[in-house]
């Protein structure tokens, strides 16, 4: 490219100043007589000459006037600047349309990439051209799994490409206004909320009212009858792509409440006998005739008292009896009237007693803690016992 100073040696008056040295110098002519009718004739050779240095300037004059003109003149050629692929250049071309240009450039685009302006532009000076390249993303939700290329955006814009909707209660792998990255996989779980009543039985509760002057044995008295209630019970179930993941209570509201069952109790124990030193809980007699009990008539009942052992080696108590064993195996169990339940565990010498026909005296001797209470029993005869055989 021509600087300056080269430019200054092709001005007109240099180019006129260069010129003048090829142009021949006239010789002045001698000066006509005052009586010359007509003035002197140039020369052939001189009129050439005169005529080819007007025609020399002329066309010195316009080679320097076309010169001028173009060194003045603007360049058409524009400054583009193209980023794509992660660099920038910058480009001095002659206006065409992007398309072109980026053909030029080497530039393929591909059909999800973008473009900062349209391809059918035409280049200007300063234009700025930005290829934006697509990137895959992974959206998974319960339809499926769609890959998409994208240039940017968020997350919400992925979603709803593939026409995903969502609300506040659904759950997503990354924030709806998360901007996107290439190889981004986002997971999105359709969350749905629902509520369920039912129905349920409050069963009555059993309360005692305990009276210690009563009897434990006696039947107890029904002082209020119970009755069931019911309550309404809420739930909240929970469905994660339609499957069911929990289920639970949120709410209770009583509807009936239940009526408690009331019963008096009587606390009092109640003893076999009262006699001294009773331990026996009260038991109800025995029935002949049934569960092996039978009626047996004795000749005699007697009492006696004492701490010796007795003839099976056990010490005495409310409740040992000496029999016969002609007649009352030991270990029998006894009920009499009066004195309760007692076991066949001692004997007597009243087991070599006889009747008058010869055969052995049928005789018990009931065990007491007191000599007076045994003075009180006395001798009792003829009474029928009842003994469970077998």
């Amino acid at each position: 490219m021509k600087t300056f100073d080269d430019i200054r040696h092709y001005t007109p008056a240099a180019l006129w100043k260069r010129a003048k040295k090829h142009i021949p110098r006239r010789v002045k002519a001698a000066p006509a007589s005052r009586n010359a009718a007509t003035p002197p004739i140039p020369s052939g050779r001189s009129l050439w000459l005169t005529v080819l240095d007007v025609f020399l300037v002329l066309a010195v004059l316009a080679g320097a006037f076309c010169f001028i003109s173009l060194v003045a003149s603007p360049d058409p050629r524009v400054t583009v600047r193209l980023s794509a692929d992660g660099t920038t250049s910058e480009h001095f071309v002659f206006p065409t349309d992007v398309r072109s240009f980026l053909t030029e450039c080497g530039i393929e685009l591909e059909p999800e990439d973008t473009l900062s302006c349209a391809l059918t532009d035409t280049l200007t000076d300063g234009m700025e051209i930005s290829v934006t390249r697509a990137f895959p993303v992974v959206v998974k939700s319960q339809s499926g799994i769609e890959l998409l290329r994208m240039t940017g955006g968020t997350v919400g814009d992925a979603l709803r490409a593939v026409d995903v909707e969502y609300d506040v209660n659904d759950e997503l792998s990354h924030l709806s206004f998360e901007d996107l990255a290439p190889g981004m996989q986002i997971i999105h779980t359709d969350v749905v909320t629902e509520y369920d009543t039912a129905y349920r039985t409050l069963e009555y509760k059993k309360e005692v009212i305990k009276d210690d002057t009563v009897y434990n044995d006696t039947k107890p008295v029904l002082l209020q009858e119970g009755k069931d209630g019911t309550k309404q019970v809420t739930y909240r179930l929970v469905y994660k792509n339609g499957v069911r993941v929990s289920r639970e209570v949120v709410d209770q509201v009583v509807i009936t409440p239940a009526t408690p069952e009331i019963k008096k109790v009587g606390t009092k124990i109640h003893y076999q006998t009262s006699l001294t030193g009773e331990f026996r809980i009260y038991r109800t007699p025995p029935v002949a005739g049934k569960d092996g009990w039978v009626e047996m008539k004795m000749d005699y009942i007697t009492a006696y008292t004492g701490d010796t052992r007795t003839s099976t080696g056990v010490r005495p108590k409310l409740g040992t009896i000496a029999v016969n064993t002609y007649y009352i195996p030991y270990g029998t169990e006894i009920y009499v009237k009066g004195y309760g339940y007692g076991k066949a565990q001692d004997t007597g010498a009243f087991r070599n007693y006889k009747r008058a026909d010869g055969t052995p005296v049928n005789q018990l001797d009931l065990f007491m803690n007191t000599e007076k209470e045994c003075r009180r029993w006395g001798r009792k005869r003829n009474v029928t016992v009842l003994v469970k055989l077998g």
